[in-house]
């Protein structure tokens, strides 16, 4: 019956205060207090959220209060979020007028810059000049 349905999101109200892990598919919105871990594909936390615990998601997006650890692929801290965490990221974004205090990890590396093979035309004019 329910597994037809497409998901679609949940919200966490600001009146909700909750200890424990959540883990979860879809986007989660989160605008309460959470004391725990929290692992899914998209998680917000609204302006007036506090979490404190881990975090981890493909995308992330802080617009309150943070203190723990977080990882995600993409990771956006908005104006006026307060983040004191440790953050491993693939793509990070930190607005104007955010605080972050904490460390700052690269999870995987840019591929270095391929380096030019030369060519026949630039063999024989490299040594043109060399003569």
């Amino acid at each position: 019956m329910f597994s037809d349905q497409k998901f679609t999101g949940s919200i966490l109200a600001n009146s909700i205060n909750l200890r424990g892990s959540i883990t979860c598919k879809g986007e989660l919105q989160i605008e309460g207090r959470i004391n725990g871990n929290i692992t899914g594909e998209k998680v917000v936390l609204g302006s007036e959220s506090l979490m404190e615990g881990t975090l981890s998601a493909d995308e992330i997006v802080i617009s309150g209060k943070f203190k723990g650890k977080i990882k995600g692929k993409s990771i956006r801290l908005d104006s006026g979020s307060n983040v004191d965490a440790e953050i491993s990221y693939d793509v990070l974004a930190i607005a104007d007028g955010s605080t972050v205090n904490g460390t700052v990890k690269r999870l995987s590396q840019p591929a270095p810059p391929k380096k030019a093979v030369p060519t026949e035309a630039n063999k024989k004019a490299g040594e043109s000049e060399l003569n």
